[in-house]
């Protein structure tokens, strides 16, 4: 998980006026997806551990309209010294600029699909987030610390079909061509099922074409900037990435054969490669590191940032942020 610190609540000493005693007050945001049945399961046991530690909270849910930033926005107003986020990537994406500008500290428990960050920083599971968060929030109100991983906020810029531009901000991966169409057709089923139906479907996706000026001037198949070395499963598709890196492992697969049984041949050899834990070794793999990059297309196709399918796009450029959000994880 790299070098992490540890720091009190919010990452910086408790300012003047606060209480000096053994038992300090802590103000606890939560923000919440209730998207998934999961969620709601997992914030009954929050909050119950929540209280049992006399820890004071206020909770606020996710909408279609508001996905995270606005309630990180409410909370940092109200005064939250923790914010815990339950749900997945997608929410923690929407909060992290607003809560990584603020220095507060956050806890995130598990509740969505992929759950990306959470397994990079060694979260399994919702019941060890909720137990890490109790136990920790429970520790920082008796004057303790905890250990914490700086996440860096990265930047995407994207420029639409009809020339505008959408800049967002993500977390641990951006993609664009066949792993995001895997993402786009995702709805398609429930859960993981519909990833996989998306997969599946994306696996025979045309290549397409850079414009000149990019480094890999011919048809390809995806490009990724990711910050995750697992970022769709158990496998290190990215064996030299980190959450917490200053740099992406950048991914170009392809170009891929049209025919069907040479397809399929293509991605046996590259999946025998990722099983054997050398993905670099196959020739459709080709890796490089960079702090930023530019993808440039002739025709627009689809991209996805922390598995989110942004839309259909001709540009896409991603930097590593400025801006680091203080994540509370367990002890390795």
């Amino acid at each position: 998980m790299g070098e992490s610190q540890r720091t009190p609540a919010g990452g910086e000493v408790a300012p003047e006026g606060r209480p000096t005693s053994s038992q300090r007050r802590i103000d606890v945001g939560i923000i919440l997806n209730p998207r998934h049945a999961a969620t709601l399961r997992a914030y009954a046991d929050l909050v119950q551990g929540l209280r049992s530690v006399s820890a004071h909270h206020r909770s606020m849910t996710t909408s279609v309209e508001r996905s995270g930033h606005w309630q990180a926005e409410q909370l940092t107003d109200w005064g939250a010294d923790i914010v815990i986020i339950l749900g997945g990537d997608g929410t923690i994406r929407a909060a992290a600029p607003v809560l990584a500008e603020a220095g507060i500290l956050v806890f995130v428990i598990p509740t969505g699909t992929a759950n990306v960050l959470s397994r990079h920083i060694g979260l399994g599971s919702s019941r060890q987030a909720i137990d890490h968060c109790v136990s920790t929030v429970a520790s920082i109100i008796r004057g303790g610390t905890t250990n914490s991983v700086s996440v860096p906020v990265n930047a995407a810029d994207l420029r639409q079909a009809d020339g505008s531009r959408l800049r967002s901000d993500f977390i641990s991966l951006a993609g664009i061509g066949g792993d995001a169409r895997a993402v786009a057709h995702h709805h398609a089923a429930p859960g993981l099922a519909g990833y996989a139906w998306g997969a599946v479907r994306a696996l025979f996706a045309a290549n397409f074409t850079m414009r000149p000026g990019n480094a890999a001037q011919r048809p390809v198949w995806s490009v990724m900037a990711s910050k995750a070395a697992r970022p769709a499963g158990p496998i290190a598709v990215f064996p030299e990435a980190r959450i917490e890196a200053e740099t992406f492992s950048v991914l170009t697969v392809g170009p891929l054969p049209h025919p069907f049984m040479a397809r399929c041949r293509a991605w046996a050899g590259i999946a025998a490669a990722c099983l054997q834990g050398e993905p670099q070794t196959h020739p459709l793999m080709s890796y490089r590191s960079t702090a930023e990059t530019t993808v440039a297309l002739e025709s627009p196709v689809p991209a996805q940032l922390d598995g989110d399918h942004i839309g259909d796009c001709v540009e896409l450029r991603v930097s590593v942020g400025e801006k680091k959000l203080l994540v509370s994880a367990p002890t390795a």
